[in-house]
């Protein structure tokens, strides 16, 4: 027999869980819509350039991602334990740095903009278009930072609803000035980049009357900010960062053996299937979010029965979830990629990637939720140490010893077997923390 407790765990996930993935898939949508209208309204070699910035631009986001989840997780703790003027301290001291980080961000890349080009790979053909783009699109860097950061602390102070809502503002907008500016306007890159930043502008406005109308318990006030704070909020935030960091590392090392492999068409390929992977990693985060509000404030009540729920509930869907999305990628994955750039070999490479490259989805899903499990429990160690052993060492080494050991029909392979090793590593962390206490078998969902 169900009982009351179980049936109200369910429903609070799935206001949680429904929201946050939402809210990410509309991200996710917006950015390969962006690659749609470029690689149809620009060309495949536009598509490579802005493939070339991804990972710098990722970078960016990994570090606001740390400051976000690890200010975000303590404000939820502090809630928990009913200490509201803490968690505001968290959440202004989060948005301080966010604001600093993300300017001194686009001081740098509005100065250097070749420099970073050539930094992350970019060829002769590619490096105008790439410095054009990371030009304009870090302009916008304090309001990507910002919106991410407010939908997280939006969704922390109970209105997952407005988080969902600010990233479909946010996306709709950039569908459209994408249109605008890319074919009616004829801006090219440029016209990209600039609708993308307005679009996460309209996002921040609207995530921000939240904080204007009082809707919750935090506060825009001017609460004196630490070293301490920041020190702690990056302890917190550090494996998140490490995380993050999977993305650009991985877009960073298959841009260069693609390139080396198959030249600029490799990279154009490989951009569209980051599209592709871009909505698959987005629904793993939206559900690892939407669950962290939930543990972590279990975990400050001390309520390890719902902690325990939320985390296995998690894991169980995300799994779900990759399996219908990589059965998906290997029914319809040529029409897909078709609809970014009709070239017969951009097809043909980018499906052979898809194949395998997707099997990994059913560890990544897995591994998404294990990390973020640990970040909210405060667990900072075992999280940290999944994190780093698998986004700067598992995927770097096996992404290019697997083509050397097996040539490059391997090309695929390695992200592939950097995953089952890093669920190895999940596996065992979990059932060490679970099995530490005792218990009992009721506690399963």
């Amino acid at each position: 027999m169900i009982e009351k407790n179980d049936i109200a765990r369910r429903r609070l996930f799935y206001k949680y869980v429904i929201p946050s993935v939402g809210s990410m898939l509309v991200t996710s949508l917006y950015v390969v819509v962006d690659g749609v209208f470029v690689g149809r309204g620009i060309g495949a070699e536009a598509l490579a350039a802005i493939n070339i910035a991804g990972p710098y631009i990722m970078a960016i986001i990994a570090v606001s991602m740390m400051i976000t989840v690890g200010g975000a997780t303590l404000t939820a703790i502090s809630f928990g334990q009913n200490c509201e003027r803490e968690a505001n301290s968290y959440f202004i001291g989060s948005m301080k740095m966010i604001i600093a980080f993300s300017l001194l961000m686009t001081v740098i890349s509005i100065c250097f903009p070749h420099s970073i080009a050539r930094l992350f790979g970019a060829s002769d053909i590619l490096l105008e278009d790439t410095a054009t783009y990371l030009r304009f699109f870090v302009t916008f860097g304090i309001f990507f930072c910002s919106s991410m950061a407010l939908a997280a602390f939006v969704r922390n102070d109970g209105a997952p609803q407005l988080a969902f809502w600010g990233m479909v503002v946010g996306g709709v907008s950039n569908i459209f000035l994408d249109w605008l500016f890319i074919f009616p306007l004829q801006m090219g890159i440029t016209g990209a980049a600039i609708a993308s930043g307005l679009g996460q502008t309209l996002a921040c406005l609207l995530l921000m009357t939240h904080f204007w109308r009082r809707q919750g318990q935090l506060r825009l006030h001017n609460i004196a900010f630490h070293l301490t704070t920041a020190l702690e909020i990056v302890k917190r935030g550090t494996p998140e960062f490490m995380n993050q960091l999977f993305q650009p590392v991985t877009v960073l090392c298959y841009n260069l053996l693609a390139l080396s492999i198959y030249g600029e068409i490799g990279v154009a390929a490989f951009s569209v299937v980051y599209y592709i992977l871009t909505i698959t990693v987005a629904v793993f985060i939206g559900l690892s979010q939407g669950i962290q509000p939930l543990i972590s404030r279990s975990f400050g009540e001390g309520n390890e029965k719902s902690e325990r729920y939320y985390y296995l509930k998690g894991m169980g869907l995300n799994l779900s979830l990759a399996l219908v999305v990589y059965i998906l990628m290997l029914v319809a994955g040529r029409p897909i990629i078709a609809i970014f750039n009709t070239d017969l070999q951009l097809i043909s490479i980018g499906y052979d990637c898809i194949r395998i490259y997707g099997l990994s989805f059913l560890f990544t899903a897995i591994n998404i939720v294990g990390i973020t499990y640990f970040t909210a429990t405060k667990r900072t160690t075992q999280a940290l140490t999944i994190s780093i052993l698998r986004s700067l060492v598992l995927i770097p080494v096996f992404v290019f010893l697997l083509p050397t050991l097996l040539g490059p029909g391997a090309v695929w392979s390695g992200i592939v077997v950097a995953e089952m090793l890093a669920i190895v590593i999940v596996a065992g962390l979990t059932y060490w923390q679970i099995t530490k206490q005792e218990r009992s078998p009721a506690t399963l969902p």
